[in-house]
């Protein structure tokens, strides 16, 4: 297995290496990690400045709402952003050009990278629903969507490797709820080597009831033990805790107050959200149980920091929970990652 930590090219994250990518290499070589998945952030960052080594895996961007600018549905998109500016800034364009262009651009990079699989989070939602979890749609139409905006972006890429489906946890998405779930997705994608990215943290949002670390384990075990055979579809592991319960159980009902602004409705989305994805770090050594239902290509430490210190102290625990399952993958040789 290649141990990967996350970073994106964000300027809070990129301020914690210093801007310097050697000083990332640096963490990689201290911490006993193989290399980065990357979060892209736009298209004028200085991609080629990133070592190729240094980077095991890139993860898509995450737009959230998909449906109305995909089906150029411009009543809706002006509903929820306002006007087509606000649009035009949220996609990078108005029509579902923009969608296409933006992840045909993050696939170059992946094969620029060389990189063995990209993420995608094949979901749709919208923010009037982030505090009631009851959207009105169906899961099976977020999932067919997000099969025909997969299959128009992979028709024209010179990328080859694996495209990894990441589960989350807002009802009628890709939760990992059923075997049936997983195969009707799979089944509208005309791409050979997809497959799944295990999001732990994600998986324990759907279970409100969890109130304890150990709670969450077991509840993870019989989640993954219930996938029966289709567990081989697991390639990487997004390993992250979050038991957020009480938060949860005091938000429902919450509303946005009357506010119409996008991008103040946004803000207090991602704030709430937040809250319940928390990405902390596994403590207890019962979460090395996982690795014997499933044997994954790549663990990504997939963490939430605000300081170099705090990211270390998380890396820290979670290696100490994983006991012997951790593996230094820096070598004397040159960390190489490949998508063939």
């Amino acid at each position: 297995m290649n141990f990967l930590l996350n970073i994106s090219t964000y300027s809070d994250d990129l301020e914690l290496i210093n801007h310097d990518w050697a000083s990332a290499e640096k963490l990689l070589a201290e911490t006993g990690f193989s290399g980065f998945e990357l979060y892209p952030v736009g298209k004028d960052y200085p991609y080629q400045s990133i070592p190729t080594e240094l980077i095991g895996g890139v993860h898509l961007r995450f737009f959230i709402m998909l449906e109305a600018i995909w089906r150029n549905d411009r009543a809706k998109l002006i509903e929820i952003f306002g006007d087509e500016e606000t649009v035009r800034t949220f996609y990078g364009g108005t029509t579902r050009d923009a969608i296409v262009d933006c992840y045909r651009h993050q696939l170059e990079l992946a094969h620029q990278f060389h990189v063995p699989y990209v993420v995608f989070h094949p979901v749709h939602y919208e923010l009037d629903y982030v505090f009631n979890w009851q959207p009105p749609w169906k899961m099976e139409s977020t999932l067919a969507l997000s099969a025909e905006v997969l299959n128009a972006v992979l028709a024209e890429t010179p990328y080859q490797g694996w495209v990894l489906l990441e589960n989350l946890w807002w009802p009628e998405n890709f939760r990992l709820d059923s075997t049936s779930e997983i195969d009707f997705l799979l089944g509208q994608i005309d791409y050979a080597k997809t497959g799944i990215v295990l999001d732990t943290g994600h998986l324990l949002n759907k279970n409100q009831s969890l109130g304890t670390e150990r709670e969450g384990i077991e509840y993870l075990l019989n989640e993954i033990k219930s996938l029966g055979r289709h567990r081989d579809l697991i390639k990487a592991v997004h390993l992250t805790k979050s038991i957020s319960r009480d938060y949860v159980r005091q938000t429902k009902g919450q509303t946005f107050n009357g506010e119409q602004d996008f991008w103040k409705k946004l803000s207090i989305a991602a704030r709430h959200v937040r809250q319940i994805d928390q990405h902390n770090a596994f403590e207890d050594a019962a979460i090395a149980e996982l690795f014997e239902l499933i044997s994954p290509d790549h663990v990504v430490f997939e963490f939430a920091y605000r300081s170099i210190s705090e990211w270390k102290e998380k890396i820290a625990l979670q290696k100490k929970a994983l006991g012997s399952i951790f593996q230094t993958c820096i070598t004397s040789s040159t960390p190489h990652f490949s998508s063939e």
